[in-house]
């Protein structure tokens, strides 16, 4: 049988409900349902790239909360140039904002319970930061930092790409990618070095999203994200070295 999605042959099982092993797609459906909020249609074809393609997480209907997150946490993480070249562009906010607001309260209510089990002065953290002790505020604070890191970052990167010359990149579009990007934040329920591992990964992640959402270069995609940083740095100098020729 070849999927109806990514195109590639596998066997099917006796099952109606055997999933292509390639894009978890279910055999039974030659097109998937939209459920971004206002309207549903269905996509006899996908159009990778640009309003049509394929999300577990926005599957709803079909395959419903825990099957959706999962599969989207196991094909972004683990297949995330598969991932990115198939999730539609276009759809809204609400899903995207959902599935990172869900893995960053997955990740920072792991660390508290794991603090509070070991007793841990300094636990692993959402999004890199250091969780002191167990203090329920500490969580709620957290996560307030975290919604608005989701609105922030995309807009930021977002002027990064039109900077670069990137003209087909939108805000739907980058929000979109930025969110789905954070699913190695799940690794930081791991004392000690998650924050590490998922810093890193979700690093690679977003340059791969990028790169297979926009069409463009990893070496753009690299410097789009690190744009930020880099005009930082580059801020710091010139205002050090002016200090120091006036002291000098």
């Amino acid at each position: 049988m070849i999927c109806p999605k990514c195109g590639k042959e596998f066997d099917p099982s006796p099952r109606a409900t055997e999933l292509c092993p390639n894009c978890f797609m279910s055999s039974e459906r030659s097109d998937q349902t939209d459920t971004f909020g206002d309207a549903s249609s269905s996509h006899p074809e996908f159009h990778f790239g640009g309003s049509f393609g394929y999300c577990p997480w926005e599957d709803e209907a079909g395959i419903g909360f825990i099957q959706g997150l999962l599969q989207t946490l196991r094909q972004s993480i683990f297949q995330p140039t598969n991932f990115f070249k198939h999730l539609p562009l276009q759809g809204g906010y609400k899903f995207p904002f959902l599935y990172a607001l869900v893995v960053s309260s997955i990740s920072i209510l792991a660390a508290y319970i794991a603090s509070t089990i070991w007793d841990s002065s300094a636990m692993s953290m959402s999004h890199g930061m250091i969780f002191m002790g167990p203090r329920l505020g500490a969580i709620i604070y957290v996560l307030m930092l975290v919604v608005l890191e989701i609105f922030i970052k995309p807009a930021v990167l977002l002027v990064c790409l039109l900077a670069l010359g990137v003209g087909n990149a939108k805000m739907e579009s980058v929000f979109r990618i930025s969110c789905y990007s954070t699913g190695p934040g799940i690794f930081n329920i791991v004392p000690l070095f998650g924050s590490l591992v998922a810093g890193v990964w979700e690093f690679v992640v977003l340059v791969i999203g990028l790169k297979e959402g926009f069409g463009i270069g990893t070496g753009r995609a690299i410097i789009a994200i690190l744009l930020p940083l880099i005009v930082t740095v580059v801020f710091l100098i010139v205002a050090i070295m002016m200090v120091i020729g006036k002291l000098f």
